[in-house]
């Protein structure tokens, strides 16, 4: 017989009674993102069933280790849902082993490195400012303080990465490990062209494909599973799934030594509500719905390249072949200005980065906008031409005000593409 206890009335109320507050904020948050031409590259929207498995019973459950090796009871259900996720992960990637328990993608990359290498070692990836992550060795990340890190940049003639030059400083530095990946990289990876490499200098290759998963499980990218050693992803941006972790695939050979370095090395319990999530995200992924999707994703990026460039702005390394475009604009003045922000107070969302330096150029910034969120809402090529041309605009203009009119009307573009699939009940977002 259930038991009234001083607890039970705010244990069984909704969000709307026992915090009304954060519930505002959330329904704030959603007609924020509503009023917003969101091209932040890093950024999706996800599929309702996978927030509604995070959402479950799932959450209250501890399950450290891992399937058969847990360290506490009761953990029958989560097993086969581990063994679930990873079995759908590997047949999507074609992979031997997966590690479905990382918290974020970077954690997952920490423990690649951490598993595979030696303090000392040296790592061989993209410079950050060539459009590499931190996560791949930058100084001020603990990925590059236990190594020695060199790093390799683009041939911005050609429009992607110089393999001469890779090769050049591979046999020059026998680097321990090659690290493909990007954050800023709008070109498709030679995945075989650097393991060509890497095998010449007996070099481990690592492959971290967190912005272009979602092409990649489509077949709409190269798939590096069949030529690196070990591979990690977010579970957003183009995977469309919530933002609660990484995945680490890897060749039988490695996955003791990479799953010992996350578990028990890095990390506690795993969360299992989201490994749940993520096992529904890979059913997802799988079916022709989604292809179709990031077909229409990569199309729009193309449309929106186009429209950059008809501006007048240059492309950085050219074009795109992902979901990504990059907004060249080193010959502009802009060193001092949080471009961002600016475009933010204008309803246009993405990213300032910083791109290589070159002889004559007023600044080093590029603005990283990506197709993938708005693709999602529905957005077609004239809405992309709008927001393009509103950031040229907003660019080129010498104060960068407030141009009361123009977000205004970016606003409305936003509006007229509403975020799916909604979290909140209407009465609630007004509310």
């Amino acid at each position: 017989m259930s038991v009234a206890t001083p607890w039970s009335a705010d244990f069984a109320a909704d969000l709307t009674t026992a915090d009304p507050r954060i519930q505002r904020l959330i329904a704030a948050e959603e007609t924020r993102n509503n009023g917003t031409v969101n091209l932040i590259a890093s950024e999706s929207y996800c599929p309702k069933a996978t927030v509604e498995a995070e959402a479950s019973i799932l959450v209250n459950k501890n399950a450290t280790g891992y399937p058969a090796e847990r360290n506490v009871a009761g953990c029958q259900v989560i097993n086969e849902i581990e063994e679930l996720a990873c079995a759908r992960a590997l047949a999507l990637f074609g992979a031997e082993h997966a590690n479905i328990q990382a918290l974020s993608s970077t954690i997952a990359n920490i423990a690649v490195l951490r598993g595979l290498l030696k303090q000392g070692d040296t790592i061989l990836s993209l410079r950050e400012s060539a459009g590499g992550h931190h996560s791949h060795g930058a100084r001020y990340h603990v990925s590059g303080q236990d190594y020695k890190v060199v790093g390799f940049g683009v041939d911005e003639a050609v429009g992607a990465i110089d393999l001469e030059a890779v090769l050049k400083k591979a046999r020059a530095e026998r680097p321990a490990m090659i690290v493909a990946g990007s954050t800023a990289y709008p070109r498709a990876i030679d995945f075989k062209g650097l393991r060509r490499i890497a095998d010449e200098v007996g070099a481990l290759f690592f492959a971290d494909i967190a912005h272009v998963a979602g092409l990649v499980v489509t077949g709409l990218h190269e798939n590096p599973a069949p030529y690196a050693d070990v591979v990690t992803t977010s579970t957003h941006k183009t995977f469309c799934g919530p933002r609660t972790g990484g995945l680490i695939l890897s060749r039988k050979a490695h996955a003791a030594a990479v799953d010992d370095a996350l578990f028990p090395g890095m990390q506690g319990a795993p969360g299992a509500h989201i490994i749940a999530g993520r096992a529904v995200l890979f059913d997802i992924v799988s079916r022709p719905g989604f292809k179709a999707l990031m077909t229409r994703v990569l199309e729009n990026a193309q449309h929106l390249a186009k429209a950059v460039l008809d501006t007048g702005i240059p492309l950085y390394l050219g074009g795109t072949d992902t979901h990504m475009v990059v907004a060249d604009l080193r010959k502009l003045d802009v060193s001092e200005v949080a471009l961002d922000r600016v475009l933010e107070e204008h309803n246009i969302l993405c990213n300032r980065i910083t791109l290589p330096i070159r002889d004559g150029d007023a600044s080093r910034v590029g603005l990283r906008l990506g197709s993938n969120a708005m693709t999602i809402r529905g957005m077609d090529a004239e809405g992309l031409a709008t927001a393009a041309q509103a950031i040229a605009s907003i660019v080129r203009r010498p104060d960068r005000a407030l141009d009361a009119g123009l977000a205004k009307r970016m606003r409305a573009l936003g509006d007229a593409y509403p975020v799916p699939l909604g979290f909140l009940p209407q009465q609630a977002a007004a509310a």
